[in-house]
Formats: C-alpha cells, sequence, structure tokens
C-alpha cells in the first residue's frame, strides 16, 4: 500500500495513473474469463452461424467482466471505474498501431482478433459505467468538490501536528543559542556595534593624550 498512500493516508498516485491500473486489471479479467467461460458458452449456447455465436459469447463476457469491474465505484474516487475503460480503448489503439507495424499476413488476422475479443468489451463497459457515473455524480453533487494538491497537504500537516503536539511545541520553543546569542570580543569590549564607533573615537583620542603627555615628560626630564 505504500506504493499508492503515502503516511498521511493520502493518495501519492494521479487518477490517470490509477486509470491505467485499473485498465490493465481489467484487461486481466476479461482474459481470464474468455479462458474459463469460452469453453462452456460454445457448449451450452451454438447456432448454425459461427460469427453470431462468436459475437454472443463475446458479449456475454463482456458484461460479466463489466459487472466485475463496476466493484471499482466502491473505491473514493468514483471516477476511476469509467476512466479504467478509457484506458482500455487506449490500450485498443496501442495494440491496433502496433499491429499495422506487421506483416500484412499478420496484420488482418491480429486486427480481426483485436476487433472481436477486445472491442466489445471497451464498448460495453464504457457503455455501462459512464451513465453510471454521471448519475452517481448528480445524485451527489460533493463528488464535484475536490481538494486542490495544496488543500490535501495542509489537512495532511494539521492532522500529523494533532497527533504528535510535543513536536510543534519543540519547534515553537526557542532554542539555547537563539536565548543568549553569541557576544563577539568587539561587542563584549565597547558594547552593541551601533556605539562601537563612538567608543572607538574615544579611544584613539585618549591614547593620543597619553602619547602626548608622555612626551611632555620626557622633554621635562631631559631638561632637569
Amino acid at each position: 500500500m505504500s506504493l499508492f498512500v503515502d503516511k498521511h493516508n493520502r493518495r501519492k498516485n494521479p487518477v490517470a495513473l490509477a486509470a491505467f491500473g485499473a485498465a490493465l486489471a481489467e484487461l486481466c479479467v476479461f482474459g481470464i474469463l474468455y479462458l474459463l467461460l469460452a469453453e462452456p458458452l460454445y457448449l451450452a449456447i451454438s447456432f448454425s452461424n459461427i460469427l453470431l455465436t462468436n459475437i454472443i459469447h463475446v458479449l456475454i463476457i463482456s458484461g460479466i467482466g463489466t459487472i466485475i469491474s463496476c466493484v471499482l465505484f466502491f473505491l473514493p474516487d468514483k471516477r476511476v471505474a469509467p476512466y479504467g475503460f478509457v484506458g482500455l480503448a487506449i490500450i485498443l489503439a496501442m495494440f491496433c498501431t502496433a499491429s499495422l507495424m506487421l506483416d500484412p499476413t499478420v496484420r488482418i488476422p491480429m486486427l480481426q482478433l483485436l476487433a472481436m475479443y477486445l472491442l466489445p468489451p471497451v464498448l460495453v463497459g464504457n457503455v455501462v459505467t459512464w451513465p453510471i457515473y454521471l448519475e452517481m455524480k448528480r445524485r451527489n453533487p460533493a463528488m464535484n468538490d475536490r481538494k486542490t494538491l495544496a488543500e490535501e497537504l495542509r489537512e495532511a500537516a494539521q492532522k500529523e501536528a494533532a497527533k504528535h503536539p510535543e513536536r510543534t511545541q519543540e519547534n515553537e520553543e526557542p532554542s539555547a543559542e537563539e536565548e543568549h546569542p553569541e557576544i563577539s570580543t568587539t561587542e563584549a569590549m565597547f558594547g552593541p556595534e551601533d556605539n562601537s564607533h563612538y567608543f572607538a573615537e574615544h579611544s584613539v583620542q585618549e591614547e593620543a593624550m597619553l602619547l602626548y603627555l608622555d612626551e611632555e615628560e620626557d622633554e621635562e626630564e631631559s631638561n632637569d
């Protein structure tokens, strides 16, 4: 779950990635249904026209797979279910594009296979899920009020702060260095930096007076 949900129980991945994952899951569901139901359906439902028989079987499997895929509507984000079938349509388009690059002898059978077994699930899934999603959206207007990423981060930070109030207090309390900042040698001798120039000027004058007095005393001693 850490791949999709962070420590704040907030979904990491965007809806596009979730929809693509749903499309892959739906592709696996339909593949399994084809493997499990193909033979029983041929034994139960069979017509003289093979194409009609295949169409009926594919539609039945597409309906069952779509019903199973509707479980995605139980997710908090209801858009994943219809977007998943949109992603399945994109996968179908990718397969068709890749088939066009094949040899002509293989291209036509591959396109027929995709049209027979993958196109019906795409059509049935989109026809079923989109009306359901739009109806749910109409009945619950709150689905349209989606929070931005900044709002989700802010709420997650508030929840985390509520769980650990002592961390917030520690961050608010000033550290020992802030309470007792280091004092330089100049500030210790002459006070703050704003008055240092005043004391510096007076110290220079006093040294000049002392030097002058020393010179006068030396002259008086020499005269004596």
